[in-house]
This record gives C-alpha cells, sequence and structure tokens, in this order.
C-alpha cells in the first residue's frame, strides 16, 4: 500500500538539489481510540532504502530502555516514499493505507517510540526514564523542514519543536509525509536555486539599528525574501534550533553586525551544515522577540560549498561612550571572543535562572551590578537611574542545550575545590555567539575553558581566613546560617513550631538538610567557617527554633564548634533567655521544652567566656504583627521574628557592650501593603517593607532606652539604603526621594501598636558600620547587603575594623549542601558556600580601666 507523497518527493528533490544527507525518518503518529495505532517512516534520503536492516521499539510505562522491537519487511522504499506500520487491529481507514501489520505495535501518548536501523538509533518519539503524556489521543506530523531524527532519547522531548498535532482518530495523512492530507494534488516545487545576482550582504539585513531596516516600523517580518549568502560559524541544536551565517569579509563598519541566525522552521540543521560551510538562502527578515534572524521556509537553503575558512571570533570590546546592550546589538548573531581585554565580569555565579528557567550565569559591563537601593534612597532620580543602568549592562552566559543539574557545559571540571567561580572573575578565552532572547542578551556558549582561563583579581579570590583574623581586638561576627535544621526531613519529626496536625517532608515546616548525609556536611561548612572567623561573640540567624536543650540545633551547632578547637579557651557558650521571654509548647512530645519566638527559626549568640562575660541574661526584644481586616471578613496577618539582645562585660574594660541580634521580615512573603496599596506597582525595596519599618522602629526605640555601648548585628533583609536601615540610623527626607512609613494595623505584644501606618521623621542614630559599596549577598545579578552592623555613637570610636568576608555570596550556590538540582556534582567541607549570605566581622579596641587598650 505504499503511495509515493508529491510533498516528500519534493522534499527529496530539494535535499537533492541541495547536497543534503538525510535519512528515513517517523514523519508521522497516530495514537487513537482503542487499538488505532500507527506509525509512518518516509525516506528523505537521495537514495532508495531497504527496510530489513529497520526496526520500531517501544519503551512502555516510563521504563529507561526498549522492551518492544518490531522489524519492518524486507520492502525497497523509493526517495521520498513513505511506509505505514499499524496495529492488527486498527481501523479499516487506517489498514487502507497500511503496509505492515504488527500486534506489538500497542502504545500510549506516554511511550517512548524509536526508529533503528540495526542497533543505531536514528530518530524518536518521548524520552527514556519519563512516563509523561506527550501525545495522548492525538495524530502528529512531522514539520517538513525536518530533515534529520532525533536521538537524544534521553533529554527532555520538546514537542512542538517539530511536531503539528491533530486530533483524536485523524488519518487521512497517512501515507505521505507532510502537514497536510494525502490528496495527491500538491506539485513538486522547483529545486531551490540561489539568485547569486541579487544576494544581499548579511550587514545589510542586520543594519547598525537595533532592528534591523529591511522590517517595516510597527512589523515583525520583512514583506519580501531575500537571497542571503554566509559561511556557517555554529549550529543551533536545542535552544536555538538552526544556524549562524556570517560574512567572511565583512563591511568594515563596525557598528553593523556580520553575523545572523538563520530559523529553519523549528527543526535542527541538516548534518551538513557545520562550521565552515557556505550556505544560501532565501528567507524573510524577522524581529523574533528582539532577535534579527532569517525565517526559511519549504528548505529555500543550499549548501555551496564546505570546508571554508570559520570567520575567526571577533574580540568584544564595549566603544567608549558606550553601554553594553548596544555594543552586543552591534555583534548580533556573530561568534565573540572574551578575552583579556574585554570588560564583562561575572555578576551572578553559576545557578539557576528563573525567568529562563535553565541553569546559567551572567556577566556585567566592567564590574559587577549593585542593588539601587543598596547604592541609593529608594524613590531617588539615582536609584531609578542605577536601575537603568543595569538593565543594559548585564548579558546571560549559557550553553545552547539546558545545562544538566551540577554541570557548567562550558566550564571543565567544574568544582568546589579548585574548579570555582568568583563574583568579578574574567571569562578569557570562552567563545560565543551574540543571542537575544527571553527580553535579554545572551552570550551561546561554543567552546569550553577552565579555571586556568579566569582573570581574577587578587582581591576578588578566596581567602582562607577574614582578614579580621589578623588584627587585635574584640570580635563580633554576624552569621545567617541558612536554615541550620537538626529536624531534617527523613528524620520524620517536624519542627516544633508547626501547627498542622499532620505534616509531610514537602511542608515548610521542614527547612535547612533533608538527610542525615546533608546535615553532617551542612555542619561540617559551617562549623569549619565559623572557626576560621575566630570571632569572640557570634550572632547567629536562620537557627531551627527547637530549644535550648541537647536535642535543639543550637547545642547541636556549638557542641560541633567546639570539638574542632582543642583549646577550651576558645569554647563557645550559649547565652541563657530569661524566662520570662521564653515560649512554651504544650503539644504531646514538645512539653517543658523552651523556645524563642513563634517562627520556625530563631536568632541565637554564642560567645567565648574567657574573653567576655554575659551580664544577666538576654532579654528579648518583642517585635510586631500585622492583623489587617479584609473586605470578606478574614484577616491578613503578617509576623516578625523577636530580637535577642545581650549586655556583655569586657573584663578590665570600663564599659559594658550590649549585642542585639534580629532576623526582619523577609522580601518574599507578602503583607497588607503590597496587596492594598502597591498591588502591581511593586515595592522596590521588596514585599513587607513597611512591616520592615515598623520592625525598625520598635528595635529603635528599644536602643533609646538601653546603657552604653550597642551593636545591633544581623539579617536585616534591607539594603544599605533602604527604609528600615534609614530609619535604625539617620536620614534626609530630601535625600529619601519621598517618605517613610510604618505599617498600617500593627500589634505588639498582643497589644494596638499602629492601626494605621505612621510617618517616620527621623532615624535612631545609630551608624552603619558597613560602607554602603561592599555586599555581603547576591540577588539575581546584583550585589548588596541584607547582612548589618549597626553601632550606637558611643561605640563607634572603639571600632577598628569590619569586614564582609566573601566567602558565599560571591560563589556558587550550586556548592552549598542541598544536593537538590546539583546531579553528581562534588561537594566538599570547605568553607566556601557554607551559606548564601557573607559573615559580618566587627573588630572592637577597648580600654581598660587603668587607660590601657
Amino acid at each position: 500500500m505504499t503511495r509515493i507523497n508529491t510533498l516528500a518527493s519534493a522534499i527529496a528533490l530539494a535535499l537533492m538539489s541541495s547536497s543534503v544527507s538525510a535519512q528515513l525518518l517517523i514523519t508521522e503518529y497516530v495514537e487513537g481510540t482503542s487499538n488505532n495505532k500507527a506509525i509512518e517512516v518516509t525516506n528523505l534520503s537521495e537514495s532508495g532504502i531497504n527496510l530489513s536492516e529497520y526496526s520500531v521499539k517501544l519503551a512502555i510505562n516510563g521504563a529507561d530502555s526498549f522492551g518492544t522491537t518490531i522489524s519492518l519487511n524486507d520492502v525497497n522504499l523509493a526517495v521520498g516514499e513513505s511506509y505505514v506500520l499499524h496495529h492488527s487491529s486498527a481501523s479499516s481507514d487506517i489498514k487502507e493505507v497500511g503496509d505492515q501489520a504488527s500486534g506489538s505495535l500497542s502504545f500510549n501518548g506516554d511511550d517512548v517510540v524509536a526508529l533503528f536501523d540495526g542497533e543505531e538509533l536514528i530518530d524518536s518519539l518521548g524520552q527514556l526514564g519519563v512516563r509523561e503524556d506527550f501525545a495522548k489521543d492525538v495524530t502528529l506530523r512531522r514539520d517538513p523542514s525536518v530533515t534529520t531524527g532525533r536521538t537524544d532519547v534521553e533529554n527532555e522531548f520538546d514537542l512542538d519543536a517539530q511536531w503539528t498535532t491533530f486530533p483524536t482518530d485523524t488519518f487521512d495523512g497517512l501515507g505521505c509525509s507532510g502537514l497536510e492530507a494525502c490528496d495527491g494534488t500538491t506539485p513538486p516545487p522547483n529545486p531551490f536555486v540561489c539568485d547569486t545576482e541579487n544576494l544581499v550582504p548579511i550587514y545589510d539585513v542586520q543594519g547598525d539599528g537595533d532592528r534591523s531596516p529591511l522590517v517595516p516600523e510597527g512589523s515583525f517580518e520583512s514583506p519580501e525574501k531575500y537571497f542571503v549568502r554566509g559561511v556557517v560559524t555554529a549550529r543551533g541544536e536545542s535552544l536555538y534550533k538552526g544556524f549562524y551565517l556570517q560574512d567572511p569579509y565583512g563591511d568594515g563598519n563596525e557598528n553593523t553586525s556580520d553575523g545572523v541566525f538563520v530559523f529553519l522552521g523549528g527543526g535542527t540543521a541538516p548534518n551538513d551544515i557545520q562550521p565552515g560551510a557556505e550556505v544560501c538562502v532565501e528567507a524573510t527578515v524577522k524581529e523574533y522577540y528582539g532577535n534579527t534572524q532569517l525565517d526559511v521556509r519549504n528548505n529555500a537553503f543550499k549548501v555551496v560549498s564546505t570546508d571554508n575558512p570559520i570567520p575567526a571570533p571577533t574580540a568584544f570590546r564595549v566603544k567608549e561612550g558606550e553601554d553594553l546592550h548596544t555594543a552586543l546589538e552591534r555583534h548580533e548573531g556573530m561568534q565573540v571572543l572574551l578575552d583579556a581585554d574585554s570588560p564583562l565580569v561575572i555578576t551572578r555565579n553559576f545557578s539557576f535562572d528563573y525567568a529562563s528557567y535553565r541553569n546559567n550565569l551572567m556577566l556585567a559591563h566592567n564590574t559587577p551590578l549593585y542593588n539601587p537601593t543598596h547604592l541609593y534612597a529608594a524613590e531617588t532620580e539615582a536609584a531609578k537611574q542605577q536601575a537603568a543602568e543595569n538593565a543594559i549592562s548585564r548579558v546571560y552566559v549559557e550553553s545552547d542545550y539546558k545545562a544538566k543539574d551540577g554541570e557548567v557545559p562550558w566550564f571543565d571540571n567544574f568544582n568546589p575545590v579548585d574548579g570555582y567561580l568568583r563574583m568579578g572573575d574574567k571569562l578569557n578565552g570562552l567563545t560565543a555567539m551574540v543571542g537575544y532572547s527571553y527580553g535579554e542578551y545572551r552570550l551561546v556558549t561554543t567552546n569550553t575553558i577552565n579555571s586556568g582561563h579566569l582573570g581574577r583579581e587578587p582581591e576578588n579570590e578566596r581567602t582562607e581566613q577574614p582578614v579580621t583574623a589578623y588584627e587585635n581586638g574584640l570580635k563580633v561576627a554576624g552569621f545567617n546560617v541558612l536554615n541550620y535544621f537538626t529536624s531534617y526531613a527523613k528524620s520524620g519529626n517536624p519542627n516544633p513550631m508547626c501547627t498542622e496536625a499532620s505534616v509531610g517532608p514537602n511542608d515548610n515546616c521542614y527547612r535547612g538538610a533533608p538527610s542525615v548525609d546533608e546535615f553532617a556536611l551542612q555542619q561540617a561548612k559551617l562549623v569549619n567557617a565559623i572557626v576560621a572567623m575566630d570571632a569572640d561573640i557570634v550572632t547567629l540567624m536562620e537557627l531551627e527554633n527547637n530549644g535550648f536543650d541537647e536535642n535543639s540545633a543550637l547545642d547541636s551547632l556549638v557542641n560541633a564548634l567546639n570539638d574542632e578547637q582543642t583549646d577550651k579557651k576558645d569554647h563557645y557558650r550559649a547565652v541563657k533567655v530569661h524566662k520570662s521571654d521564653l515560649t512554651f509548647k504544650d503539644e504531646p512530645g514538645f512539653e517543658g521544652v523552651e523556645y524563642f519566638g513563634t517562627d520556625a527559626i530563631t536568632v541565637g549568640i554564642i560567645y567565648r567566656h574567657h574573653k567576655v562575660k554575659a551580664k544577666n541574661k538576654a532579654r528579648q526584644i518583642m517585635m510586631p504583627e500585622q492583623h489587617a481586616p479584609l473586605d470578606d471578613g478574614g484577616v491578613k496577618s503578617a509576623y516578625q521574628r523577636h530580637a535577642m539582645m545581650q549586655k556583655f562585660n569586657i573584663p578590665g574594660a570600663k564599659d559594658d557592650l550590649t549585642v542585639i541580634v534580629n532576623h526582619f521580615k523577609s522580601k518574599g512573603s507578602t503583607c497588607w501593603e503590597d496587596d492594598f496599596i502597591f498591588g502591581e506597582d511593586e515595592d522596590v525595596q521588596g514585599s513587607c517593607n513597611n512591616f520592615r519599618v515598623s520592625a525598625a522602629k520598635v528595635l529603635g526605640e528599644a536602643v533609646q532606652d538601653i546603657k552604653g555601648d550597642v551593636l545591633v548585628m544581623g539579617d536585616l533583609n534591607s539594603y544599605g539604603m533602604e527604609d528600615p536601615i534609614l530609619t535604625l540610623t539617620s536620614f534626609d527626607e530630601a535625600d529619601r526621594g519621598g517618605k517613610i512609613y510604618t505599617a498600617s494595623y500593627t500589634t505588639l505584644d498582643g497589644k494596638v501598636f499602629e492601626n494605621e501606618g505612621q510617618l517616620v521623621e527621623k532615624g535612631y542614630g545609630l551608624v552603619n558600620l558597613k560602607h554602603k559599596t561592599d555586599y555581603s549577598y547576591s540577588y539575581e545579578g546584583e550585589l548588596g547587603s541584607l547582612d548589618h552592623a549597626l553601632a550606637s555613637p558611643s561605640l563607634v570610636n572603639k571600632v577598628t575594623a569590619v569586614e564582609a568576608w566573601h566567602i558565599n555570596a560571591a560563589e556558587s550556590n550550586l556548592f552549598e549542601y542541598s544536593s537538590k538540582y546539583t546531579g553528581d556534582l562534588e561537594k566538599s567541607d570547605n568553607i566556601y558556600s557554607s551559606s548564601d549570605h557573607d559573615p559580618i566581622i566587627v573588630t572592637l579596641e577597648y580600654k581598660h580601666k587603668n587607660g590601657k587598650k
């Protein structure tokens, strides 16, 4: 029942005329009702094919290997001819056009179907080891531009890239490849001929602006087709399906790009379109979501010659007075080289990018980017200008294929010991195609480099100890320990602050390490980091709030720290909290255990007893809550973590030191103002900003009542010039660019605090000890400090050093303790990526009562 398909013949003729080497491919797939199952294969090669060596194999129900094999009959299939394999109990409509029946052809829309030539996989649908409905109750037809098979059957299957879907029990296309029904009326097109008399140079396609001059304003595609010829510099196999053409000579105008991306309709380029091939295409010019490309239809392309010299990558430069995006636009579609003189440095280390939903890295122009509100107060023109400059000063680096978990495809030997990347590094020697997608410029890598190629300034290198380790004086550190939980998920013990009657491992009550092994790694990394800090007082954030006894996270960390320090003088103690400031739960299993606050995480203070003496017990500074009434009768509630305050006596010194640690409300959760005041106009300072201002106000008032020196440490979830920090320190309303308000509907200790948000007219006078251009945290390619050290004026003249020790924010978070999304990446118990925040270390010099230091 084989039939010559006119469209398939046309494809074959076009392929033959352009010297394209194709093969036998699956061109139609039918998964209909009952046993209406069929697979159509088509000969797209340049000669006849005998099917006796070919077979169709099935992997059923998510199997990771093929379990069913159906050998094809000993039939000669002519060029352009299609062959239909169907279930032996299929409907008569299928049998009439069928060529071979098999009772074993029983698959559903979640099974892998593959075509083999002997033992060689040459085409497939689906993904081995994954049971996912990609074609349930549908007919699929292959895009006619696809001429090479899909052999990456272990990778994610992208149905839309090459297939068009038709309704259930659509059989009229069986027996002839193509997207139309087999009516036999479509005449074969003339073989593609390159019009060499009317070629348009690539640089004229690109022009000297941000869009092609051949695409009219208000349109996204040129009304005419153009003949364009060039040398292939790279192929796009996955994220960018097609290939890149470049004029081998160019026009000598650095404002016009000599390269362009060629789109072939969603399929990968034929095998003989390789770097060095000279190709002529007839195409429209398209502005595809900001990327200028040539759009080829109906196989209107031809390989003119092969093995031509590949245009050398252009060393990437940004001209004086030019922004990065303008420079990238000048190189769009070209292959560029990042060398020692290229002005691009890492501003977001290799990690997951939620915008494009893949692992990648971000580079910035000249220096890493800073969060605008870390440098300038919100609503100021300077902050707005910084945000605008950041938006045009970044570019993403990624491979054509989605990176596997824990792998950097273009960086050899990525590991946490000697194959790491750091903030501010240059990627010397990396070559990449300049593209644009998801609203951002992207460098799609074409080679690999390793740690020997990195351009790293000495000040950006790792350090085994902070600078403060070599200084004399009393050292106070602040460290967010990234959800240090001993109630890890696989233990089956929920955090005691959970109120659910039943919780599972995916519940928010479980944080931190999910297993014994990951917890051991987390603890080792944290212990090594704190030991290296060599601080006399350490304030901690993100400890599990599970008490203070021998079963608690706090006690676990203190014991692990002391086990690593042979000199007992270096051992730590945890401060004891006044009983009246502790919380007790009456639930079974938690009786008699004391907690600090009611959140799943809490703060803590540890110290070396031989260096400082805790005066009395630590006290709580209670933070406000928000309970806003809603129109439907409900209540929108938000909570803060309480601050812990401990006064210390420094032996021999005349002044005491009060240390306060707090962890303000996250920017990620929402408060009443975010829903009903800002709405879609999100506050540039993040969610719950007003509520954090309320916390700052309460904390600021409490500090006013403390006699002597005060040092406030903590992850305050506010960058250096945001409202909560300005409230605690000082500000001028004009410099703020607007007004600072607290949150509405707040209570404090169960009593009304402020029903309506109040204007903050001045700060509380603490001094931010960290210079605003330093950082402790990285988020979405922007640096800043959420971690602060704020001193009372009386303490400032005793401060001899302040350091943000960059062991975490400059590193990739793939090196953290969690194995989630890191695949087979090796881990290390070294100090780097021990948390997602850098520790802050303050060195103080106290004079003794006799006047000596």
